[in-house]
Parts: C-alpha cells; sequence; structure tokens
C-alpha cells in the first residue's frame, strides 16, 4: 500500500463542503445501467456483434466508450483500440469489420482473439492481488483496459484512465515511479481509502477532486445553474400547463425511478434498491420517492418534468407548496433531490439531472404559480 498520505485535509475539506454530486450520481447511474446489461458472466458468450461499436445499438464497446462517459472519458483515439470495430476508415467508406492484425487475419479469428484479451483481463483485474505486468501486457488498448477495470472493479482499480493522467497524478501526489499504468490506477485508489476524509468518497468524487485540483487546476467540471434573465409580465393559462405535465409526469417518474435503481446498483448499493419507497400517492409527505445516499442516509427524490422556457438554457419545473416546505426542512434539506427529467424530441425521456434542492434554489428564481382561494359563500353574500 502507498505510505504517507499527501493529500491537503483543508483542500479535500472545502472540496467536500462545495462538492456538487449531480456527475457523481450521474456516473453511478451509468455504471449500473452497464452491469446491467454487460455482467462479467455474460462475457464469456459475447458475439462479435454484442460486443462491435458501429452498429448503432448498445454494444459492449459503446457502453463502454459512450453510455459510461460520465463515469470516465476515453474519447480521442480510433475505434481500433477496440481490436476490433464496425465501419469505415478514411480512405475505404465501406461499411465493413475492421480489426488489428495483430489479433487475427480474419474477423472471426480477430474477435476470437479480442474476447479471449477481455477475458483474461476481467480475470487478472478480479484478483485480490491483480498481477499489473500481466495487465499491462494485455493486448487491448491501454485507456479501454483502464476503464473496463474501473467499471468491473472499483475497489480495486481507480476511473482514471489516461496514460498521461496517471502519470501525473502519481508524480504530484509522491507515488514513486512505476512501470505498470494499472499499478497507477491501484495506487491512487488506496490514497483515497487511507485519507480519514476521502476514504468514503465515490471513485467518481474523488476522480473529480484529482481533476480539478492537479489536472484542470482552474477549471470545474460541475454543472452550472444561472438564473434567467429578467421577464415582461405574461399571461398564462395555468390549468393548460398542468393538464401538459399531468401527460408526461408519469413517464418521468418511471424513468427517474429505473434511473435511481441504475444509479444505486452503480453506488455497489444494490442491497438497497428493494428498499425504495414508493411515495407517490402519499403526497403529504412532499416527494416521489424514498430512497438511499448510503447505507445510513436516506434519500428523498422528488421527480419533475423540466420544459425548456423560452429563451435558449432557460427551464422550468411546477413545485407545490408543500414540497418547497418539505425540500428546505430542517430534516430534509441535506439529502432532498430534484430529479429533473428531460425529452428528446420525440417527447419520451432522455435524460436525467439529479440535483439537491438547495443547489437550485441557489442559482433559481421561485415564482408563485398559483394560489387556493378559500371563502364562506354565505358571508360573501351578505357582504361580510
Amino acid at each position: 500500500m502507498a505510505q504517507n498520505n499527501p493529500f491537503d485535509t483543508t483542500a479535500l475539506l472545502r472540496f467536500n463542503e462545495s462538492f456538487d454530486s449531480t456527475n457523481e450520481d450521474s456516473a453511478l447511474q451509468t455504471r449500473g445501467e452497464f452491469l446491467k446489461a454487460f455482467p462479467l458472466e455474460r462475457l464469456k458468450n459475447l458475439e462479435i456483434d454484442d460486443y462491435v461499436i458501429g452498429h448503432g445499438t448498445p454494444t459492449f464497446c459503446a457502453r463502454v466508450e459512450v453510455k459510461t462517459r460520465a463515469w470516465a472519458a476515453i474519447q480521442g483515439a480510433t475505434a481500433m483500440k477496440f481490436g476490433i470495430y464496425y465501419g469505415q476508415t478514411k480512405k475505404d467508406s465501406t461499411q465493413t469489420y475492421r480489426f488489428g492484425k495483430k489479433f487475427g487475419e480474419t474477423k472471426d479469428a480477430a474477435f476470437a482473439e479480442v474476447k479471449k484479451a477481455l477475458l483474461q483481463l476481467v480475470h487478472e483485474g478480479g484478483q485480490d492481488k491483480p498481477d499489473f505486468a500481466a495487465i499491462d501486457g494485455n493486448p487491448l488498448s491501454q485507456m479501454f483496459k483502464a476503464k473496463i477495470l474501473s467499471l468491473y472493479f472499483p475497489d480495486r482499480f481507480l476511473n482514471v484512465c489516461s496514460k498521461e493522467h496517471l502519470a501525473l497524478l502519481a508524480g504530484d501526489l509522491g507515488i514513486p515511479e512505476r512501470k505498470y499504468s494499472s499499478e497507477y490506477q491501484h495506487l491512487l485508489l488506496e490514497l483515497k481509502i487511507a485519507n480519514a476524509v476521502s476514504c468514503d468518497w465515490s471513485n467518481p468524487k474523488f476522480m473529480q477532486y484529482l481533476y480539478e485540483k492537479y489536472v484542470w487546476a482552474d477549471k470545474s467540471s460541475t454543472v452550472e445553474l444561472h438564473k434567467p434573465r429578467k421577464r415582461g409580465h405574461q399571461k398564462v393559462n395555468f390549468e393548460d400547463i398542468q393538464a401538459a405535465w399531468d401527460a408526461i409526469g408519469k413517464a418521468s417518474e418511471e424513468f427517474a425511478l429505473k434511473w435511481e435503481k441504475e444509479r444505486l446498483l452503480g453506488a455497489g448499493l444494490d442491497d438497497q434498491i428493494p428498499k425504495i419507497d414508493d411515495r407517490r400517492d402519499r403526497p403529504g409527505y412532499g416527494y416521489d420517492f424514498l430512497s438511499y445516499s448510503s447505507r445510513t442516509t436516506e434519500r428523498y427524490i422528488e421527480v419533475k418534468s423540466v420544459g425548456r422556457f423560452r429563451a435558449k438554457g432557460e427551464y422550468r419545473f411546477f413545485l407545490s407548496e408543500n414540497e418547497q416546505c418539505v425540500s428546505k426542512s430542517q430534516q430534509h434539506s441535506d439529502e432532498y433531490y430534484f430529479y429533473l427529467v428531460l425529452f428528446d424530441g420525440d417527447g419520451k425521456p432522455s435524460s436525467l439531472l439529479a440535483m439537491k434542492a438547495n443547489d437550485v434554489y441557489k442559482v433559481a428564481e421561485v415564482v408563485p404559480a398559483s394560489y387556493m382561494v378559500r371563502f364562506d359563500l354565505d358571508k360573501i353574500k351578505l357582504g361580510l
């Protein structure tokens, strides 16, 4: 294990205090979705079209590179990093299987060798004491291997995949020079575990700290919200608006529930999935679902269908007085989340942002949309 944890405790605490979990939750959800689609036991039965990118379907390679981008980005190299893919080249527009000659002379032979390398990689990565020489010697590309290891074995490998970034971080954090990139992945994770502040952080959260502190320096990867520009008054039919939201509300809630189950799976909290309490039919609670941020911390989830409002980049959703009160209450405020569901051009839920209500309130305008008027009819008739 790496010796002498080098982290600045003050910097860690400051980061922890201001941390926005939106990206973290998205990363964990994408890992959960990946594990559902390609659990380890499925790999031995992979067929070529389950694996290759290029068919426009969520294959193994498509999920590792694109669908789990929130977990770790490995774009930049060509599709040849997968060993075999389906597509064209700059010189040949024919759509066909392309593969590295080191894997074989035919697509079937090449895929057999790629699959063999993949199975060997996960075998080595799953060992209590991984063989770093064997992992780095595996013929699959370095970034591809690093991401696969981080997705399947987050207790052994940090989700930093760039060879250059691994070496940079290791140098900045005082890890003695090593021969193998996979060992840097492992040792950086051990540094996280060894520190009293970061030991319970998820890997995406720790990775974000490392990049903001050492790689990006003055940049931030957090999702930014801005207060909308002031607008003039307009006439709004709230009944029509409410009817439209009611029509898509159920789709948003089902999308969010599936997303939350995948987040828990990605966070290693799959045993908490059966404990999610659906409270949609009990509006007095002030939120839709009771879930968990950890095994001991409850998470209160209010699902909101988010619609574009006039200007580009400006969105809105409707909030009841009870939901607002609950979200700001001492009991709930620290773990009350808005799950903001956005829709594609076909009117179907396409993406979700999980944001703490407190963070939304800091940068949003909250405007009354309707009121309840109560009165005694007899008194009105008497003019009292």
